[in-house]
């Protein structure tokens, strides 16, 4: 929980099963059970509850790589790039109430890297802009997928093309202009 965050005191029920996993799961994190228990209550009620409507499924990520290397390129390019163009918007609108650069980031940082777990998502602040960088490790096609989605979601949002700086298979880098 944040320093700045209002807490209050209160008090669940829980079975004793569910209790255990807590403990253990915090015990491995090095956390505490409140500290993991708030995280998780937060994510529920922060991104999980909004994104049930939208039917969000979990897969394992070679499954991901699967699907995606089934598809040519050019096939590949135009459904990341409907996906991003059509779904991001709507998430972001339920999300975070308004389409724009900063919401976009913390929807590609909270809901597509954290939670979604597409890649390791960092950033550098620089002047007038934030330089994003996405990580992962699922091949060039992935890669391909992550800049048409972005490129297609930011169009939506700002109206114009992302200025990519590098892309390969293992990495996605582009400049977010800061308002």
């Amino acid at each position: 929980m944040s320093e700045s965050a209002e807490s209050t005191l209160r008090t669940f029920r829980l079975d004793a099963d569910v209790i255990k996993g807590l403990e253990e799961e915090a015990k491995r994190q090095g956390a505490t059970v409140n500290g993991l228990a708030c995280r998780v209550l937060k994510n529920y009620v922060k991104i999980r509850a909004k994104l049930e409507p939208f039917g969000i499924v979990c897969l394992a990520k070679s499954d991901i790589v699967e699907l995606i290397n089934s598809l040519d390129a050019d096939a590949l390019a135009k459904t990341a790039s409907k996906i991003g163009g059509l779904i991001a918007k709507e998430i972001i609108i339920q999300l975070y109430g308004e389409l724009s650069p900063e919401n976009f980031k913390q929807f590609l940082e909270t809901v597509i890297c954290s939670f979604g777990d597409w890649a390791a998502y960092s950033e550098d602040v620089k002047e007038g802009y934030y330089e994003i960088r996405l990580g992962h490790n699922m091949g060039q096609k992935w890669s391909i997928f992550l800049r048409n989605y972005v490129d297609a979601a930011l169009m939506v949002i700002t109206g114009k093309k992302t200025e990519f700086k590098y892309v390969s298979n293992y990495s996605v880098i582009f400049n977010l202009k800061i308002r």
